[in-house]
């Protein structure tokens, strides 16, 4: 993987990280959304989730060069 491949990979774990903090904290007690909106919920935690692992996997693979 590139460097510039590990930066956009870094960039969008952090971004889903943030978002999923936000909306964590943005939910506690609330459990009024409709059906969307728990999709949405859901789908940006386990994507942060994804990410990050995706990052962590892209940063200490070694590559051959």
């Amino acid at each position: 993987m590139r460097k510039k491949e590990k930066i956009v990979v870094c960039i969008l774990a952090m971004l889903f990280s943030i978002c999923a903090a936000g909306i964590g904290y943005g939910l506690v007690g609330d459990s009024s959304l409709p059906r969307w909106g728990r999709f949405a919920c859901d789908f940006i935690f386990v994507m942060q989730f994804l990410a990050t692992l995706w990052a962590v996997m892209a940063v200490f693979r070694k590559t051959k060069e």
